[in-house]
C-alpha cells in the first residue's frame, strides 16, 4: 500500500492526513498482541458504521518487509521482526566504520513508515515503538498488553513448540530488547502507562473484551464534539 502510494504521489512527506483513526499495540512478549490485532479486525466486521470500520489492515511483518526492501538499508528481516536491539559496542563499531549504524538506519526508516501508516489511518500497528512514534498524532488509540511471565511462558511454549526454559529465555530477551530500544530512541520507559490510553492484563481479560473497549474508544474519538 505504501509502495503503491509512493509510486503515484512521491515521498512519504507528501502523504496527507486522512482523518481516520489508527491503533497501536505495544505488548510484552507472549502477551498476545498479534492475536488481539486480528480479533479487533474480526470484530470490526460486525459494526454498522462501515465508513469507520471497513478497510483496516494489520501491520507487523508487512511493515518490516517494506523497510527491508529498501536497497539502501540492507536490513535484516529477522532483527526487525524480533525488534532485536544490538549491543552498544556493536553499534559503536558499526557507526565507527560507516558513519551511521545499520540499526540506526533500520529504525529510522521503520519509524518513518509507522508514522506514514498512522497518518493514512485505518491501521493496527503491532510493536515498532508505534505509540512513541505517533504520540503527536491526535487520532491514535494506544494499547499496552501485559501478563504474568508464567502465563506468557505457557503461551510461548505452545506457539513455538519449545520447552519452558527456552520460552522463558526468549521472553526475557525480547522484552529486554524492546525496552532498550524505546529507551535509546525516545528516552522513555516502555512500561510507562502515560504512553498508552489503556493497559490490559491479557491473562485475565479476553481479546474480545479488549476489542470491545477499543471499538468504543474509536467511536468516541471520531464523534464530533458538541460546542
Amino acid at each position: 500500500m505504501i509502495q503503491k502510494y509512493l509510486r503515484e504521489h512521491g515521498t512519504l512527506a507528501d502523504i496527507p492526513a486522512t482523518g481516520f483513526p489508527f491503533i497501536t499495540i505495544s505488548r510484552q512478549a507472549g502477551a498476545g498482541g498479534h492475536l488481539l490485532s486480528y480479533v479487533i479486525l474480526t470484530d470490526f466486521l460486525k459494526e454498522e458504521n462501515r465508513k469507520l470500520f471497513e478497510g483496516w489492515h494489520v501491520f507487523d511483518r508487512q511493515l518490516c518487509e517494506v523497510v527491508a526492501t529498501d536497497p539502501q538499508l540492507l536490513a535484516s528481516m529477522q532483527s526487525l521482526l524480533t525488534e532485536r536491539y544490538r549491543s552498544e559496542f556493536r553499534e559503536f563499531m558499526d557507526g565507527l566504520f560507516t558513519g551511521r549504524s545499520r540499526q540506526y538506519l533500520e529504525h529510522k526508516k521503520t519509524f518513518e513508515v509507522v508514522r506514514t501508516l498512522a497518518t493514512m489511518g485505518k491501521v493496527i500497528i503491532v510493536g515498532r515503538a508505534a505509540s512513541c512514534v505517533t504520540q503527536a498524532l491526535p487520532m491514535g488509540v494506544h494499547i499496552r498488553l501485559v501478563a504474568a511471565e508464567a502465563a506468557r511462558t505457557r503461551w510461548m511454549m505452545e506457539k513455538l513448540h519449545i520447552d519452558k526454559e527456552q520460552a522463558r529465555q526468549l521472553i526475557r530477551e525480547q522484552d529486554g530488547d524492546r525496552r532498550r530500544m524505546v529507551r535509546a530512541f525516545f528516552n522513555r520507559n516502555i512500561d510507562d502507562p502515560l504512553l498508552y490510553d489503556a493497559t490490559w492484563n491479557s491473562e485475565t481479560v479476553s481479546p474480545h473484551e479488549i476489542s470491545a473497549a477499543v471499538i468504543q474508544m474509536l467511536k468516541a474519538r471520531t464523534t464530533p464534539k458538541k460546542t
